[in-house]
């Protein structure tokens, strides 16, 4: 009761709009976390950072779609490496790019393409998740048919697409925020996606 009553304080006196009482109230009192070994000052500074967050992914722009280029670039040490570029049109018209931030990862020992696709979609189609929050905070990864695999909810009010778990998921994951995925061209070193999203509101 002391823990909840502190975590509602804390989000009156910081004006915070966005993030829950149930996520400030686990982030002050989980042990393992590293923010109790910091300053008062410090834990609510990271809380605001964590609403502006919040509020940045509810307010993105809504997508119409997305064609997403990846070219893949050899490296002697690591062999292929993805770097993504995307054209976005929006729901108003609008369109932009990626061509100022491309995604990018190197290494080895997982999926490299679902990686940058991920970054892509965490950038421009969270707010889609927080549309589905009820259903995804409900399933908690309990039924795959209901939310497919790769789409994250480690927390209250964290609501993300995941990496490394292979291309071929995001098919399911784009049904599930009610769009389509498709691979459209491919070549020896490129590979080209499209993700379109269905029953938009223009």
């Amino acid at each position: 009761m002391l823990i909840l009553q502190k975590a509602s304080e804390i989000k009156s006196s910081l004006k915070l709009e966005y993030i829950s009482i149930e996520r400030i109230k686990e982030e002050i009192e989980t042990p393992c976390n590293d923010w109790n070994k910091k300053t008062l000052r410090k834990v609510k500074n990271q809380l605001k950072k964590l609403d502006e967050t919040i509020r940045q992914q509810k307010e993105q722009k809504q997508v119409k779609e997305m064609i997403i280029n990846i070219e893949w670039k050899r490296s002697a040490m690591y062999g292929n490496n993805p770097i993504l570029e995307a054209k976005i049109q929006y729901v108003d018209g609008s369109w932009s790019n990626t061509y100022g931030k491309k995604y990018t990862c190197s290494g080895c020992g997982y999926d490299k393409e679902s990686t940058v696709i991920a970054q892509l979609f965490n950038d421009y189609l969270c707010y889609a998740l927080w549309q589905k929050k009820e259903t995804i905070s409900n399933n908690k990864g309990k039924d795959r048919s209901v939310v497919p695999y790769g789409v994250n909810n480690y927390s209250p009010d964290h609501y993300s697409f995941a990496g490394g778990i292979g291309t071929s998921c995001y098919y399911s994951i784009s049904e599930f925020i009610g769009g389509k995925f498709e691979h459209i061209s491919n070549g020896k070193t490129f590979d080209v996606y499209k993700f379109t999203a269905r029953n938009v509101e223009v």
